[in-house]
């Protein structure tokens, strides 16, 4: 009887994946598209190489917008400006249990682009805006570390019809009804001029342009709700930000909390569905405020005082705090400059009211930019009069 059992259960067991193969393939590609969708990057990866079938549904903008729409918000760490590290949030960042903290699921380097070293600019849907910061270069780059695919499109100088030595902002965005990808470049001399690239149309369009926008190294255009948002030039002590529609292609204009006159030690971020607005002025502490409804400037609400904890230099405790996230019970996670230019990743935890340096996965680094991503497996190939390349 028992050598019976063993003889029928060894035959299920070799018809399974025979059985399970032909159940998929049999299944309407909707449900196979939402079935992958579901599954671990890593996961996803093998199943590229299974089947012929799933390598072609993997590579729709059917499947792109299914994962998306499930992709869960995690980290792209950028050190000495050319070593780029995606990371995945686990167990909400547990200080308790450091092993738990992060999960890195891919890596590139700059140099494999053809480029040294670059600032990232822009995070959106799986898609990363670069800047390279060599002087004789007049390119920008779109690439996804998740399809392992870049473009490279020129600025030209030209456009700008003078010799151009005064602010630059820049943003990258998506639009809200029409889906499409902007990027945004904002100069001012003598008057401020904007420029418009849409991913796919293989050019620049100059728009009219906004506001003089504020010299603040410290934020690029803040992504949220459709639109990027940037200081307002603060030398005539303005107290504004300038919103930019990417669907309409306008600015406007509401106020922001009540800070320091100058913005250079501030830094204006989407952390989740909300802006958010860190005051790095104090030497000790920052301020974080939070809009709590979007567009609405009397809702701007002081939602934490965060010691930022000390590393002397020359004998000053001091930095510029870069918020990264707002997790859902209050911990905050963030990069910090100090005045020695050295950057470490440092973590608030709303329970103990306590400010701990992250060790053991970034360590101290003289670059250091952090900024959210969510992988997705949007396709650079789906953008018409775009030369896409690959990199490792």
């Amino acid at each position: 009887m028992r050598a019976t059992k063993q003889k029928i259960m060894k035959s299920a067991k070799q018809k399974t994946p025979k059985m399970e193969a032909e159940f998929l393939k049999n299944l309407p590609s909707e449900i196979v598209i939402e079935i992958l969708s579901r599954l671990p990057l890593r996961t996803i990866g093998i199943c590229r190489r299974v089947r012929k079938s799933w390598r072609d549904l993997l590579g729709t903008r059917e499947f792109a917008d299914s994962h998306l729409s499930k992709s869960v918000q995690g980290m792209v760490v950028c050190t000495e400006f050319d070593n780029y590290e995606v990371f995945a949030f686990e167990d909400g960042l547990d200080l308790e249990d450091p092993k738990r903290r992060y999960r890195e699921f891919t890596s590139f380097d700059c140099s494999e682009l053809g480029i040294s070293i670059c600032n990232i600019k822009g995070s959106v849907n799986g898609l990363l805006f670069l800047n390279p910061l060599s002087s004789i270069s007049d390119a920008y780059y779109i690439c996804n570390p998740i399809t392992r695919e870049y473009i490279e499109f020129p600025y030209e100088q030209r456009l700008l019809d003078e010799d151009f030595n005064g602010t630059v902002n820049y943003g990258f965005g998506v639009s809200k009804v029409s889906g499409q990808y902007k990027v945004i470049k904002t100069v001012h001399v003598n008057k401020s001029i904007c420029h418009v690239y849409t991913l796919g149309t293989g050019k620049w369009r100059r728009i009219p342009a906004g506001p003089p926008l504020g010299d603040n190294k410290n934020s690029s255009g803040a992504f949220l709700n459709g639109c990027l948002h940037w200081f307002v030039d603060d030398d005539e002590g303005s107290d504004l930000i300038s919103c930019f529609d990417l669907e309409t292609e306008t600015f406007s204009m509401f106020a922001h909390p009540p800070l320091p006159l100058s913005k250079r030690h501030q830094v204006i971020v989407a952390l989740g569905d909300y802006l958010c607005i860190c005051d790095n002025t104090d030497e000790n502490e920052i301020a974080l405020w939070v809009m709590k409804e979007y567009g609405n400037d009397k809702s701007w609400t002081k939602e934490f005082v965060i010691r930022k904890g000390y590393r002397y230099c020359r004998g000053r405790p001091s930095g510029i705090v870069y918020p990264i996230k707002l997790f859902e019970d209050g911990h905050v996670l963030m990069t910090w400059e100090d005045r020695c230019k050295e950057f470490s990743m440092l973590y608030y935890s709303n329970k103990a009211k306590t400010t701990a340096e992250v060790h053991g996965v970034f360590g101290i680094s003289s670059r250091m930019q952090a900024m959210p991503y969510t992988p997705s497996f949007v396709s650079l190939k789906s953008f018409p009069k775009e030369d896409v390349s690959l990199f490792r």
